[in-house]
């Protein structure tokens, strides 16, 4: 997360985990995808306001400056944030990351260390921004990355509003992953929220 003036005093701690162990350092994000993520979560500077602007963050940077990262990096975050959960008040932990699902979900490292850290009580997991089938461009099923295919984690897709109040326009984003999930046959995501613009990839 990048220390911006809309997070205030908010960022309490930062870890960087992409050496393969947690260093503590300053808040950084080169490849922005942390900070536009945190800012839909907490941002608060009066013109563009997060869903929840007074919250505490926690970074724990796990991709480099091209958005990419190892799996073994997130496993060890989740780890580490399940392990200091009281030490920060830990509530959420937001994985807006994911890699295709190679494996059934209970043989996926990951998705195991998911499913630990929901017993803690913390995950939320994005859905995927594999909506669109890279080959024809029409929307297409089974984009579901991992760990979005953990089954108790609350996976989250983006809807498309259609810019009106009511509800019964709403589709889901053409961007947005959906399911079901590969080998396991999961429905997801869980939930959707609004969502107008894709955000760039992250993968590891």
């Amino acid at each position: 997360i990048a220390p911006l003036g809309q997070f205030g005093r908010r960022i309490r701690a930062f870890y960087d985990f992409t050496s393969g162990a947690p260093v503590a350092t300053r808040p950084t994000d080169p490849y922005g995808h942390g900070t536009h993520v945190a800012g839909l979560i907490g941002g608060n500077d009066g013109a563009y306001m997060g869903v929840a602007p007074l919250v505490s963050l926690i970074g724990l940077r796990v991709l480099d400056d091209t958005g990419a990262g190892r799996t073994s990096d997130v496993i060890a975050a989740l780890d580490f944030a399940v392990a200091n959960r009281a030490r920060f008040n830990l509530r959420v932990i937001n994985l807006s990351l994911g890699h295709p699902i190679l494996a059934p979900a209970a043989d996926d490292p990951l998705v195991q260390a998911v499913e630990a850290a929901v017993r803690a009580g913390l995950v939320v997991v994005s859905a995927g921004n594999i909506g669109l089938n890279p080959v024809t461009g029409q929307v297409g099923y089974g984009g579901i990355t991992s760990p979005g295919n953990a089954p108790s984690a609350l996976s989250v897709g983006a809807s498309n509003t259609a810019q009106t109040l009511t509800r019964t326009d709403d589709t889901v984003a053409p961007f947005s992953s959906r399911g079901p999930s590969w080998y396991d046959g999961f429905a997801k995501p869980d939930v959707v929220a609004p969502a107008q613009a894709r955000s760039p990839d992250t993968s590891m």
